[in-house]
């Protein structure tokens, strides 16, 4: 089969698409065929081997993808050849596809029958593709972790990511005032069709003092956060009176200084969050199969088009995921 895979951390220059012998599958396992693959910053952080998570060379990435079952191994029932299915990112066994196991930057992977979630048919494979991790993250955040409740007002930290602006439709969604910032107007632009109410050029504007205007000096009760650095700080300035920051990321910059007192005066908090349950996941596609909600695909690479896929998301120019077909 064809597959993308490194030898060495470095730029998107170290992909290298191969020739590498067909996965199969063993007991209990179903052999995918992919149809789509989404990437994610992670990825990004894993080839630069700043991720904290060892991977094994040659590594074939990829957390996120669909496809149709071609096989079905030794014990594995309740599934057929055909079916539409994607795998929970962490399997049945709490580790992680493309980072403990080879993911879906190739023609077929195996995987754990356990973790295979049904894909409505009224969901594209390229919709599929970047559905998971942007809404089922974003879900956890906001719902499972912040509590964010009706008529709260939150803040979605830059709204063309892939989670940024899944986070914008599913707070709107809830009820929720949606405050969005982004380094460009025309992104802003459009999460305004998605459900944000109001709009921050974070380069052209100051971010705490738009965010107090648009709350009549209050603050937003939640921020949505996954960039880290600067934007943390910002952000903790931007909450109200008990307000809560949940973050789940810090490309920027991983390591911030705090400034202890106003934190506490004003009983502030910053809630950690890493992935998100299976269930939570299953929602997400509920909701989108009954419309309620949109995965938004940026762009659509081939296989061998791998590396230019990684450069468009490094770019920043991407609104929403950026999706490889085998």
């Amino acid at each position: 089969m064809k597959a993308v895979r490194y030898y060495e951390h470095g730029g998107a220059e170290v992909f290298k698409v191969e020739q590498v012998p067909d996965p199969v599958a063993g007991a209990g396992e179903v052999l995918l065929r992919v149809k789509a693959a989404a990437i994610n910053h992670v990825e990004i952080d894993h080839r630069d081997g700043i991720s904290r998570f060892p991977i094994t060379m040659p590594h074939i990435g990829g957390i996120e993808f669909v496809g149709e079952i071609a096989a079905l191994g030794a014990g594995v029932e309740g599934w057929a050849i055909g079916d539409r299915v994607t795998p929970y990112l962490l399997g049945s066994v709490g580790k992680f596809l493309g980072i403990d196991s080879p993911g879906g930057f190739a023609e077929y992977v195996a995987v754990q029958a356990p973790s295979l979630v049904r894909i409505p048919e009224s969901i594209s494979w390229e919709d599929a593709a970047a559905l998971q991790v942007a809404f089922g993250t974003a879900f956890h955040m906001l719902f499972n972790r912040a509590k964010l409740k009706i008529g709260e007002t939150v803040m979605i930290n830059s709204v063309g990511s892939g989670i940024g602006s899944a986070a914008v439709q599913l707070a709107k969604l809830s009820g929720a005032y949606v405050i969005g910032n982004s380094s460009g107007d025309a992104k802003l632009a459009k999460a305004k069709e998605f459900g944000l109410d109001v709009g921050i050029n974070y380069k052209t504007q100051d971010l705490v003092a738009e965010v107090m205007k648009a709350t009549d000096g209050k603050g937003v009760e939640v921020v949505f956060e996954h960039v880290g650095g600067d934007m943390l700080t910002k952000s903790l300035a931007a909450l109200a009176w008990s307000g809560r920051i949940v973050t789940c990321g810090g490309h920027s910059e991983e390591v911030v200084p705090l400034d202890i007192i106003p934190f506490f005066r004003g009983q502030k908090s910053i809630i950690g969050s890493f992935v998100y349950d299976k269930d939570e996941f299953e929602t997400c596609l509920a909701l989108c199969a009954r419309g309620q909600i949109t995965s938004l695909v940026d762009s659509v690479y081939s296989l061998d088009d791998t590396a230019d896929a990684f450069r468009r998301v490094e770019s920043r120019e991407h609104f929403g995921k950026v999706v490889i077909k085998p």
